[in-house]
């Protein structure tokens, strides 16, 4: 039994994340909360992370990132395009010149209240949603479908959110 379970794990890490398959973009943008992160060295030290997202002519959206760092919110600014012909849930988001990665959505609320978004190399995976924390059942069942699919989720960081005022959304109405 336990070969048959280590056999699964080695497939579910080889195999690339499920996406939700498709969503409504339009219903996708707007301002996210970040709940958890894998840590990566571009968000190092940040705390109360929020992102804005714009739909871009031609597919894809605008990012906007922004994070509490060094006593103030740092914007960083991308662009995410779909990675496949047609595809709303495969981008690859650049910030900068030359940093990007990855932008899947792996998991997705059907009202659009909470998503996780990872990469195929599960080195990325961040938890957004439209508050800055999630219900501990709710934040515990998509950590459970990330970890299914091969997530290093016990390095996952809760985004603190001190109740400063984030950035507004730069492109709402």
């Amino acid at each position: 039994m336990k070969a048959l379970l280590l056999a699964a794990a080695v497939w579910a890490a080889s195999a690339p994340p499920k996406t939700v398959g498709s969503m409504d973009l339009a219903k996708y943008m707007g301002t996210w909360y970040e709940v958890a992160v894998l840590p990566n060295a571009p968000q190092a030290g940040c705390s109360d992370t929020v992102v804005h997202y714009r739909l871009r002519d031609g597919g894809g959206f605008d990012l906007l990132n922004t994070c509490y760092k060094g006593a103030k919110y740092k914007p960083y600014n991308g662009v995410a395009k779909p990675t496949e012909p047609g595809s709303t849930v495969k981008f690859f988001a650049r910030f900068f010149l030359f940093f990007g990665s990855d932008y899947w959505v792996i998991d997705l609320d059907p009202e659009y209240r909470w998503a996780a978004v990872g990469n195929p190399a599960r080195d990325r995976l961040w938890v957004i949603s439209r508050t800055p924390t999630l219900e501990p059942a709710v934040y515990d069942a998509v950590v459970a479908r990330a970890k299914a699919q091969g997530y290093p989720v016990e390095k996952l960081a809760k985004t603190v959110h001190s109740g400063r005022m984030p950035p507004a959304d730069p492109w709402a109405d």
